[in-house]
């Protein structure tokens, strides 16, 4: 008898882990439905989900173009919502190419900006200075630095 309630007791146990598996594709870490498969982290492990996005979705859904003069108009039809952030450390220099200098993050938008910023999974949008990098979250590798549009 003893062998059977272990039986009953280990499935319930498995079958209760598949359940919240099975749920946690469904739901952000905060308790919200999301079912589109984009959440994100950036590179501390904060939760950006789909909240950045405004009436607009900007989910492109590819890498990032080549050319991002249309970002550009973007940010310059939109400057309101963009501040310029403080500037980096002395001795701190972003470089496309290259990860962001150890302990540097740059600053995070905030929701208003990044509404009006196209959204490229596994890339992040910071701010520098005058400047907005877009990053790879996981590694911080600059992929573009957009010198001067801060004003």
């Amino acid at each position: 008898m003893k062998m059977s309630k272990r039986l009953i007791a280990g499935l319930g146990v498995l079958m209760l882990g598949a359940t919240l598996h099975a749920n946690a594709d469904q739901h952000d870490d905060h308790g919200h439905y999301d079912n589109h498969g984009d959440n994100h982290y950036d590179n501390h492990g904060d939760y950006h989900g789909n909240d950045h996005r405004g009436p607009q979705d900007n989910h492109r859904g590819g890498p990032p173009p080549r050319d991002f003069a249309p970002v550009r108009q973007i940010i310059h039809d939109n400057h309101v919502y963009f501040v310029r952030g403080a500037p980096p450390p002395p001795g701190v220099i972003v470089v496309r190419g290259r990860p962001l200098p150890h302990g540097y993050y740059g600053e995070r938008l905030d929701n208003r900006a990044l509404s009006h910023l196209p959204y490229y999974p596994g890339y992040e949008w910071r701010r520098a200075g005058p400047d907005i990098v877009l990053i790879a979250a996981g590694t911080g590798i600059v992929y573009e630095v957009l010198q001067g549009v801060l004003y």
